[in-house]
């Protein structure tokens, strides 16, 4: 009898472990970080620290693709080893990627040229199901392409995204269905300057008649945001934070999506004062972490289900350079140790 009764409490032990193990793994993985093939070994180190339990990581297909139906997979291999060693779950964004590589095309390098061609297409998706293929099971999501509607990562028109999200999410589910897949989130609009009044209302437009459509297809099992918008201090383009946010819940219940998971995969704030074509973000190391700790805690008030913070270290870029959590030479900043706190 007292075998039996210890065996019962030590069950009962075990599954409280597992339990609390489980939890404190969602937690983590509600933190994201974005990252890339090139630097998350260098990385890793400082992902850890912080407690991330997720990293978001573009992939353009000629990066593994040698000829028409041949792949490189040992960097995906490589990355994957590592995160899945530190139990870090991996977002990919699958671009489409048809650069122009000749010169006079160098200002546009990296943005999205979409080919009509129907050939194009089918070995975009042949590509796709032998990404799905190859790491089934093994808790990889997939995002297909990012910020559709303006024309820095995105040559095609919607009706070609919309023909590239079905196919894509089809054939991903078809070959892994546990795998998450997530449309390409609207970029928000925060370096537009938008006046007040019909300006704001034009660019709605430009966001909501992409959006729209794509929430519509239900073609995804999470809804993708970026949000750059402040908490607080700064209303730009007459929105915030939470404002945005709520917009995007709204174009939700249009779409009759219900409680559909949310995932912010692009957040962060300046640390130094930046122009937005004219309108000055007065920004600073201090209000950095102070917006962090605001806009994360009404995300999760809101609902949101995971947040990527956008650089871990500053890097060259007009107005989103310095949002590192530490400085290009690696010192942290107050955002540091903020983020740390959400773990």
């Amino acid at each position: 009898m007292r075998i039996k009764s210890a065996i019962s409490i030590i069950s009962l032990v075990l599954l409280s472990l597992a339990g609390i193990l489980q939890s404190e793994a969602q937690e983590t993985k509600r933190l994201g970080l974005n990252t890339t093939l090139r630097n998350f070994g260098e990385e890793l180190k400082d992902v850890q620290q912080l407690g991330v339990g997720a990293i978001r990581v573009p992939l353009p297909w000629q990066l593994v693709k040698i000829r028409p139906g041949e792949y490189d997979w040992s960097t995906i291999d490589r990355l994957l080893k590592s995160a899945q060693t530190k139990r870090i779950e991996i977002l990919f964004t699958i671009r489409t990627t048809f650069w122009e590589e000749d010169k006079k095309h160098n200002r546009q390098r990296g943005a999205t040229q979409i080919k009509s061609s129907p050939v194009a297409l089918k070995e975009w998706i042949h590509f796709v199901e032998a990404l799905a293929n190859r790491y089934r099971g093994q808790g990889v999501n997939y995002e297909i392409e990012n910020e559709v509607n303006g024309e820095a990562f995105w040559k095609g028109t919607l009706e070609h995204y919309l023909e590239l999200l079905k196919a894509g999410y089809d054939v991903i589910k078809r070959v892994d269905p546990k795998a998450k897949v997530l449309p390409s989130a609207m970029g928000c609009g925060i370096v537009r300057n938008v006046q007040l009044g019909g300006a704001r209302s034009e660019a709605w437009k430009w966001h909501d008649n992409w959006l729209q459509p794509i929430l519509s297809t239900k073609k995804y099992d999470v809804v993708n945001v970026h949000n750059y918008y402040f908490p607080s201090d700064i209303e730009a383009n007459g929105l915030t934070f939470r404002s945005y946010l709520e917009h995007i819940h709204n174009l939700m219940k249009k779409s009759g999506l219900g409680e559909r998971p949310i995932w912010v995969t692009e957040t962060g704030y300046i640390s130094v004062p930046a122009d937005a074509k004219g309108r000055m973000d007065n920004g600073s190391p201090e209000k950095q972490a102070k917006w962090l700790t605001e806009a994360y805690q009404q995300a999760f008030d809101l609902g949101v289900e995971r947040i990527y913070w956008l650089l871990l270290h500053d890097r060259k870029e007009p107005y989103f350079g310095s949002m590192g959590l530490a400085d290009a030479k690696g010192n942290p900043r107050p955002a540091w140790d903020a983020l740390k706190q959400f773990r």
